[in-house]
């Protein structure tokens, strides 16, 4: 048995003698001329009150999202939701969660009817969005896109670095950029010299557990050890840069304070290999994080599996661009709503940018373009919640820079 409080009781006496049996009435404030902001409450003939209307929600294909509704009432209150009109069997109660969302859920309405056994009152119809779908939490696979450390904006516009030489940067509780690609390096014969550049960010007030890594080298026989170190469970590569003509290599990782599970694999193939390869991959549950061309002109790669997700097939699609077209072939990925899990390549093979998607995930996603000319052109991009899945740099140009986010 639910009863009315006080104030209520007084609202719907001061108006019962206005109401016809049958009808609703719209009360707010203390009186009707008085409304300011008070919200609106909905009242039907018996004394039902709903105090709290839904409200629309937005949530991610894969997910849920759940709607509430409070009122009051003299007597017992039943509940039944409804979606479009239709009522849903079994949900019955104030609070109402969807089933796991899929993309022809966007747009659906919802609404709550209270009874009593004397009237009924309806609240008001409220709206579901419904985006594509975010990788499973703790995924390192998927550049960050729409995970926690992303989502809110990347904090503080994060600390321009870069990584030249053998070095490297440990950088704890943080996230960043993959490598720039179409680096910076001196021609074959002259004293190496190449640099890679990266943005790294420190993760949102409150969470921990995550640690980005760049690191570089001028012995290129040093490539199969740095792999060799970072095959654990907790490590996923995010981008790698080969500079074969100068004997120079550069890789940026992430690694998770939790248990982890991920395992690669390193292949290099033929160029016109590449589709075949990963959409069989794709079909495996495994995903393609990193890519470039080796001295060959062959496409080198890797791929994790992940032993929380063994069963999923990704639909896999590998464009090559050149850079002044890597920015369209972005955008075209993200149309298909493919998240770009990789980007590779040099100016004279052109650039790999591979899109992985659940298969069947056709929504679009959002892809920002950002060539700055300014750091504070970069802004908008980084307080957006989108995750930077692409930075490339015009070396032999004008040394302009072009950065992708996605979400």
């Amino acid at each position: 048995m639910t009863q009315p409080s006080s104030f209520l009781q007084n609202r719907v006496r001061s108006y019962m003698a206005s109401i016809l049996l049958g009808s609703t009435i719209i009360a707010c404030g203390i009186s009707m001329a008085s409304c300011g902001s008070m919200p609106k409450l909905l009242v039907s003939p018996s004394g039902i009150v709903i105090a709290i209307q839904p409200t629309n929600q937005s949530s991610s294909i894969g997910l849920s999202a759940s709607f509430m509704v409070m009122a009051t009432g003299p007597g017992s209150l039943t509940y039944q939701w409804s979606v479009n009109g239709t009522t849903i069997p079994g949900a019955t109660s104030a609070n109402y969660s969807t089933p796991i969302l899929v993309a022809a859920d966007d747009g659906s309405t919802f609404t709550v009817t209270v009874s009593d056994s004397v009237a009924s009152l309806a609240s008001n119809s409220v709206t579901l969005t419904v985006g594509p779908r975010a990788p499973q939490v703790g995924d390192l696979r998927f550049q960050q896109v729409g995970a926690v450390s992303t989502a809110s904006g990347l904090s503080a516009n994060g600390v321009q670095s870069a990584v030249s030489g053998s070095e490297s940067d440990v950088l704890s509780d943080s996230v960043g950029t993959p490598l720039s690609m179409g680096t910076d390096c001196s021609a074959p014969g002259n004293p190496i010299n190449c640099i890679w550049s990266y943005r790294s960010f420190p993760l949102p007030a409150g969470i921990f557990g995550l640690t980005t890594t760049y690191q570089s080298s001028e012995v290129f026989g040093n490539l199969d050890t740095d792999l060799d170190a970072l095959s654990v469970p907790d490590v996923v590569i995010t981008s790698f840069d080969l500079e074969p003509g100068n004997t120079a290599y550069a890789i940026s990782s992430i690694q998770t304070s939790q248990a982890g599970g991920f395992s690669f694999t390193f292949q290099a193939i033929l160029p016109g290999q590449i589709q075949t390869v990963a959409s069989q991959l794709g079909a495996q549950s495994q995903v393609i994080t990193a890519i470039a061309f080796d001295s060959c002109g062959d496409v080198d790669f890797l791929a994790y599996a992940w032993q929380n997700d063994t069963t999923t097939v990704y639909e896999v699609k590998v464009v090559t661009a050149t850079l002044e077209g890597v920015d369209a072939a972005a955008m075209s990925l993200g149309a298909g709503g493919y998240i770009i899990t990789a980007l590779g390549g040099d100016t004279t093979n052109g650039f790999l940018l591979v899109g992985t998607r659940v298969q069947g995930d056709t929504m679009p996603r959002p892809v920002l373009v950002v060539v700055p000319t300014t750091d504070a052109d970069l802004a908008p991009l980084f307080q957006s919640g989108d995750a930077v899945v692409g930075y490339l740099i015009n070396s032999a140009g004008n040394g302009s820079s072009t950065w992708i986010g996605e979400r």
